[in-house]
């Protein structure tokens, strides 16, 4: 790697390896990758790549360990620094003639506002078309300010990626703007400006467009909102459990990972079923969280090791 030094990699096979890295111009900037598999499929038929799109990031989502410190974005070269480190432990084996390859950007750092992802997904559309069977995705909490850049990542998808080889996540967390004002606590464009993007973005044969609840019991999760806000023929709703955090332990998890629903939730799902809405329940595995595969976690326990070694030494 050019940029960075693999300082620690940690995890299993069976679920998942994090890279953590370290910029060569300064040690105290840090960022991590992840590969990892979606059991119970093998990884000739899904293999997961993500990556950080930021170095830490400066949005300061209340629930993640990612935003502890912010050093800039990342470059196309950097970008690339990652994915190579990923692709190259893979020459070997059948990972990369997988059936699918999702290209994640939802590590460290909120991709929409670094505009060399841009040019790095169009580099991967380029260089990787005839090779390997990229799906990117991008998750986003939609930053107001960012039209130039969606629409940009529009052309990319159209040109590149397109027929269902990309995917969009905005990562809602609540119905209830206010409160979705208080988790993410940076200016983003409204639930009806979600809705009404959808119009320009999506093309026949597109994935549908994900709208992302990690649900704390805190979180307002009301499905007479989404409804009357949104189109099934455009939006699909993925509940996810709140990963837990290292920093502050402000917010509990709604789901735990037993794949138990609560009965209110349950309803709730129910209710968008019967509007015609497809519903996901994503619940990852007990050995992520062993790992501490969660956004930010392998570094920012890196630092806190590091800042208390340095305070002991004086």
């Amino acid at each position: 790697m050019k940029h960075f030094e693999l300082i620690e990699k940690k995890g299993c096979k069976e679920v998942a390896f994090v890279y953590l890295l370290k910029s060569k111009k300064d040690e105290n900037a840090l960022i991590e990758c992840v590969e990892s598999l979606d059991p119970p499929l093998p990884p000739e038929e899904k293999w997961v790549i993500t990556l950080s799109s930021q170095k830490g990031c400066k949005v300061g989502c209340l629930f993640c360990d990612a935003s502890y410190y912010f050093k800039g974005n990342l470059s196309v070269d950097e970008l690339c620094d990652e994915l190579n480190l990923i692709l190259e432990g893979h020459k070997n084996d059948g990972y990369l003639r997988s059936k699918k390859i999702k290209l994640h950007l939802a590590r460290m750092g909120e991709p929409s506002l670094n505009n060399a992802v841009l040019d790095f997904l169009e580099k991967v559309g380029v260089d990787f078309k005839e090779d390997i069977n990229f799906v990117p995705s991008i998750a986003t909490i939609a930053p107001i300010g960012r039209e130039k850049w969606f629409s940009r990542l529009k052309e990319i998808k159209d040109n590149y990626f397109s027929n269902g080889k990309f995917q969009l996540q905005f990562s809602l967390n609540t119905t209830n703007e206010g409160q979705r004002d208080h988790f993410m606590p940076v200016k983003k464009i409204s639930f009806s400006e979600i809705s009404a993007f959808a119009d320009f973005w999506f093309k026949r044969d597109d994935r549908l467009i994900t709208l992302n609840f990690a649900l704390s019991n805190e979180s307002e999760f009301d499905s007479n909102k989404i409804i009357k806000q949104f189109s099934k023929e455009k939006f699909l709703i993925k509940i996810t459990p709140l990963n837990p955090g290292l920093r502050e332990r402000r917010f509990t998890s709604l789901l735990d990972y037993t794949g138990s629903i609560p009965p209110k939730l349950k309803r709730e799902i129910d209710l968008l079923k019967s509007y015609g809405f497809k519903v996901i329940i994503s619940i990852g595995s007990r050995k992520e969280i062993e790992i501490g595969s969660n956004c930010g976690q392998i570094a920012f326990n890196f630092s806190q090791k590091k800042k208390n070694l340095l305070e002991n030494a004086v």
